[in-house]
């Protein structure tokens, strides 16, 4: 088994995972909370859930990059910092709103906006493949 080939399937299976998650998260949601089917269309909780799951991918994929040279406690700590250095950019700065993927988790929501994202949402996609290309190809100098 080649490194390449093991940081692809676990990357790809860490990524289902998280995605199922966030998933059954809000499906529970919207069956246990009352006030949420009261307040929330179903299709607005399904854009919310799937907005948050590609928003956070770049999350996710910087993660699995970190962890391609650090140990696992500096990539926990490294993943940490960096999502609170993007959080800290987001609400310091006014990034433009085709670029910010954090706060279209929050104010800028589809739950709030009543709109999707797009722009965003292809960043985050972007930025997200740009990370796992570099995860795979540390992977691939890394080969014996």
């Amino acid at each position: 088994m080649s490194r390449l080939r093991l940081i692809a399937v676990r990357a790809s299976i860490g990524w289902l995972e998280t995605a199922g998650s966030l998933a059954a998260f809000f499906c529970a949601l919207w069956f246990v909370s009352p006030v949420l089917r009261a307040k929330v269309a179903p299709f607005a909780l399904f854009y919310y859930a799937l907005t948050l799951i590609v928003c956070g991918s770049a999350i996710y994929f910087l993660s699995v990059l970190l962890a391609t040279f650090l140990d696992d406690m500096w990539r926990m700590f490294g993943t940490m910092i960096a999502a609170g250095a993007f959080g800290w950019l987001s609400y310091k700065f006014s990034l433009p709103a085709s670029v910010d993927f954090i706060r279209v988790t929050g104010k800028n929501s589809p739950l709030y906006a009543h709109s999707m994202p797009w722009s965003a949402m292809a960043f985050s996609l972007v930025l997200s493949a740009a990370f796992f290309y570099a995860a795979l190809k540390i992977a691939q100098v890394r080969e014996y």
